[in-house]
């Protein structure tokens, strides 16, 4: 029994040790994309697109750069030519100055960016575009940025003692472990002044803010760079082959249809004489809209905007009704009555939609362009389009409606994207006014068109009625550094040149009046070059205006109180420090050195410009 105990206990000291498997080294280029793919969204929350339009093209090309790069050699024609499309969406940053435009064209290319990965991953099912995109597109923009989420970290913190990212990940983390107790002990520790005034001086912000900002910036870069890593990897493995894969949508696509076909039909007659009794009952008022020929009691704003959303809205409901007879109704014998149906419904969409556009093109002919307008005539464009190629498909079988539909609304909405609309509408209402087919313009829409107006706005200057309130528009406009300028892209960079010698005109400013020290001037008397006075702590001109460059500015102080609440004497003498703030706030303190005494008026006049800062002198008044 010992004998056997014994030759166990040396079978079992002699057995080899299990081999912990290792993984396997992470690739180069997962690590580079990594990195790249944390700095990039570092920098998207740090430097905001909103302040700085051109770096959302700027961040769109190291985005496709990097998958580019990443999958070289490996995606296909169609991944590419995807990217491409998404690319040429991010020129809006460069082309316009249109705020929301720029926003749904940077989210379209996100959108394009994540169906070409899916694409380039070899996930598709089909060579071309076509009944398996809507799946497809869902898979890769919802479902495929959370089937990875372990692959940055994976990449970021694998690969041995050599990983320079692992370490500074690593230290990183380290640091955002130290953050809370840090914060504290700074925030306990500034009881003391000294070290308040130190902190202070080297710092211009409240430290516990900026590094909780910086924290927070860091935390969204790995959000982000793990979303987009796990889009890349999921493809990359296939993690969404068998989902909602074409033998699964064909089962899906037969299930959905539950609506019989006799409840489709029943759905659609009343609907379809209730347009019949419209059309007939509202007649005139549709001749009108074609012919061009007011009604008796409209005015043209009336006429126009009398049931022009309403009718959009029933032509939205139309589609909706289309897609959803399309999609559900389950095919049986009498199909054909179905497709008239949906053939009638589609006509009456077509003439609702039609008139709703003829009385936007009245409106804009009487009273000129607006973003809004703009817009209404897109969408209703779009429909009528849309409609029309629904009507073909219900013929045409080889057409694939998909295709289309998608084909539509790229090319729709990259007119939109890439044609700066806020520069047609400003030159379409300024050349109708000069040409005379419209009365008057409205330079308010200028404010709202930004930089991409300048151009248009300019052939105005001169005109003798608007001439003095353009000038003041292009004083106010462009005055921004080179860098700033090409950030706003070619708008940007066009309203610089053009508005740049109207900076010396005058330029609309607020003047705010503040005594060194520990003084505080609890009455002082303003007075503009009006001479009216002013109490409220805002220098204006007569009628409520703004100050402009080279205007003069009179001062009274009066007697007021020191921080330490001690009244100061009317013989003592004090210094000023004078705040000038422009409207696009470039605005620059300047000390006023004056031994100038309670009771005595004082002059000074507004100089400078917005590239070196505003600056007050003193004058004789």
């Amino acid at each position: 029994m010992e004998e056997l105990h014994t030759n166990l206990t040396e079978q079992q000291t002699a057995a080899p040790e299990p081999v912990t498997p290792q993984r396997p080294p992470v690739p180069l280029r997962d690590r580079v994309l990594a990195f790249g793919l944390l700095i990039l969204g570092y920098l998207v929350c740090r430097f905001q697109i909103s302040e700085h339009p051109l770096l959302g093209l700027v961040y769109g090309l190291v985005l496709f750069g990097l998958t580019v790069w990443h999958f070289r050699g490996q995606a296909g024609k169609r991944a590419l030519g995807v990217w491409a499309v998404g690319l040429l969406f991010l020129l809006s940053h460069l082309l316009t100055d249109n705020g929301p435009v720029r926003f749904f064209a940077r989210w379209f290319a996100v959108l394009l960016w994540g169906y070409g990965v899916y694409c380039a991953g070899g996930n598709s099912a089909e060579e071309r575009l076509g009944d398996m995109f809507v799946p497809e597109a869902f898979k890769a923009n919802i479902l495929m940025p959370f089937s990875k989420l372990g692959a940055f970290f994976t990449a970021a913190f694998s690969g041995g003692k050599r990983n320079w990212l692992k370490t500074g990940l690593l230290i990183l983390l380290g640091l955002g472990l130290a953050l809370l107790p840090l914060l504290l002990v700074v925030n306990l520790l500034q009881y003391d002044a000294a070290f308040s005034r130190l902190l202070d001086s080297l710092f211009s912000e409240d430290i516990p803010k900026v590094i909780f900002r910086r924290l927070v910036y860091l935390v969204l870069a790995v959000a982000m760079a793990a979303l987009l890593m796990s889009c890349i990897f999921g493809s990359r493995e296939h993690c969404m082959g068998r989902v909602l894969d074409r033998e699964r949508w064909a089962v899906h696509s037969v299930r959905r249809r539950f609506l019989p076909l006799l409840v489709s039909c029943a759905m659609l007659v009343p609907l379809l004489a209730v347009y019949g009794l419209f059309f007939f009952s509202q007649w005139p008022l549709y001749t009108s809209a074609f012919t061009g020929v007011l009604p008796k009691g409209y005015t043209y704003a009336d006429y126009a905007r009398q049931g022009f959303f309403e009718l959009c809205a029933v032509c939205a409901i139309n589609g909706f009704l289309y897609l959803f007879v399309s999609l559900f109704t389950k095919r049986e014998r009498g199909e054909g009555v179905r497709w008239a149906l949906l053939t009638l419904l589609c006509l009456c969409s077509l003439i609702l939609a039609a008139t709703a556009f003829s009385k936007m093109v009245l409106y804009i002919r009487t009273y000129g362009l607006t973003p809004n307008r703009v817009y209404s005539s897109w969408a209703m464009i779009l429909l009528v389009i849309a409609f029309l190629l629904a009507l073909a498909g219900t013929y045409w079988k080889k057409l694939n409606i998909t295709r289309a539909l998608f084909g539509l609304f790229v090319v729709m909405f990259g007119l939109l994207c890439l044609c700066d609309t806020n520069a047609l509408i400003a030159d379409y209402n300024v050349r109708a006014y000069e040409e005379g087919r419209l009365e008057t313009v409205d330079t308010g829409v200028f404010w709202d068109l930004g930089d991409s107006a300048v151009p248009a706005a300019a052939r105005l200057v001169n005109d003798a009625r608007y001439g003095d309130e353009i000038k003041h528009f292009l004083s106010r406009h462009g005055q921004r550094s080179a860098f700033d300028a090409l950030c706003h892209g070619v708008p940007g960079l066009r309203a610089r040149a053009i508005c740049e010698p109207y900076w010396q005109a005058p330029l609309h400013v607020t003047v705010r009046i503040e005594t060194e020290d520990d003084f505080t001037a609890l009455s002082c008397k303003y007075f503009g070059e009006d001479r009216i006075e002013h109490t409220a702590g805002i220098v204006t001109n007569a009628d409520g205006s703004p100050l402009g460059c080279g205007q003069k500015v009179f001062f009274e102080l009066e007697q007021g109180s020191t921080g330490n609440e001690h009244y100061a004497e009317k013989e003592s003498s004090v210094r000023f420090r004078l705040c000038v703030e422009s409207d696009q706030g470039a605005g620059k303190w300047t000390n006023l050195v004056s031994g100038c005494t309670y009771g005595e008026t004082v002059c000074v006049t507004l100089t400078g410009s917005a590239e070196q800062g505003y600056t007050v002198a003193r004058t004789d008044g």
